[in-house]
């Protein structure tokens, strides 16, 4: 696995380019219906809102969601990928330990992009630290990535199937825990959280096809020597 493109982690799929139009226009119409506050939307964001959050925020449970809602903000995405970057240099996969950092790093560039361009104010009422546009939750989007270099790099690398099903669970879970927290906190409509995921995906696809493409080019640089992709 030295630098050999037979054995990578991310091999060539031709799905993955039918996976991302599909994944696209998804996400370019609920971004349109988003920047043109279509009138369904805004019915949707209220009927699963109040869902949420219910008639009477709890403290209890404002506690749980706010500590859920720091422990994927932006900057702690960029901490867990990091740690996970340290391990995969560490275990000699380099470049994927690379991949891992730019996959973060690119779909925060391309959240903040997508803000800038649908520009949807945050909901009223809501906390002074959550600043800038709501659409896409940047929280959701972090912590979508996260989960996505872990299901992609780290769990094929773990050898019982048993231990590798439930980090996927967990990780399902704690991504509705984040949507949750961010309507429930009231920082984000319940759509922004959808976006998120979308764009996440999308991303992840690109990342892939990246992977797929250059790092068998990449492992040949000097500073990857020896590297397993």
């Amino acid at each position: 696995m030295y630098g050999n493109e037979d054995y990578m982690l991310m091999e060539r799929d031709p799905n993955r380019l039918v996976k991302l139009i599909v994944s696209l226009c998804f996400t370019t119409l609920l971004s349109i219906s988003v920047a043109f506050n279509f009138d369904y939307l805004q019915f949707l964001d209220s009927i699963f809102t109040t869902a949420i959050q219910g008639s009477a925020p709890t403290p209890g449970l404002e506690h749980f969601y706010s500590v859920i809602t720091f422990l994927a903000s932006p900057k702690m995405d960029i901490f867990w990928v990091f740690i996970i970057a340290f391990f995969l240099w560490g275990f000699k996969y380099k470049v994927p330990a690379l991949w891992a950092l730019g996959t973060i790093v690119g779909g925060d560039v391309i959240g903040a992009v997508v803000k800038q361009l649908v520009r949807r104010h945050r909901p009223p009422l809501h906390l002074g630290v959550d600043n800038g546009y709501s659409f896409p939750s940047g929280h959701v989007l972090g912590f979508f990535l996260v989960a996505g270099v872990l299901w992609i790099i780290v769990l094929p690398l773990i050898e019982r199937a048993s231990i590798r099903v439930v980090i996927k669970v967990l990780l399902v879970i704690v991504l509705a825990l984040v949507m949750l927290s961010r309507v429930y906190l009231n920082a984000h409509y319940p759509t922004d959280t959808v976006g998120a995921c979308l764009v996440g995906y999308s991303w992840l696809l690109v990342a892939e096809m990246l992977y797929a493409s250059y790092a068998p080019r990449v492992a040949r640089y000097r500073f990857v020597v020896h590297t397993k992709i």
